[in-house]
């Protein structure tokens, strides 16, 4: 595993510090999983952006097309992703 040195702020330290304390997870961690999900969200937001661009330079035509195609299988996928088990009513 790499190590990262970081400087951060007063406030960040303690309340870092206050939340490992509470949580009784190691400061480490806590940093370790913040970037790991922020790193995550950015390549996310990257990939929307060039999805969002590829599809506004699309014909109109040759964008429902491609819509109706995929529809089939975002249902599929919301179908396999929200089981029926363990639901609140």
């Amino acid at each position: 595993m790499a190590t990262l040195s970081l400087r951060l702020s007063s406030d960040l330290d303690a309340r870092l510090t206050e939340e490992s304390r509470v949580s009784d997870v190691p400061k480490s961690l806590l940093a370790r999983e913040a970037l790991e999900e922020y790193v995550s969200r950015r390549r996310r937001e990257r990939l929307l952006a060039e999805l969002t661009r590829a599809a506004r330079a699309l014909d109109p035509e040759e964008a429902a097309a491609l819509a109706a195609e995929a529809l089939p299988l975002d249902n599929e996928a919301l179908e396999g992703a929200s089981p029926d088990e363990g639901r609140r009513r």
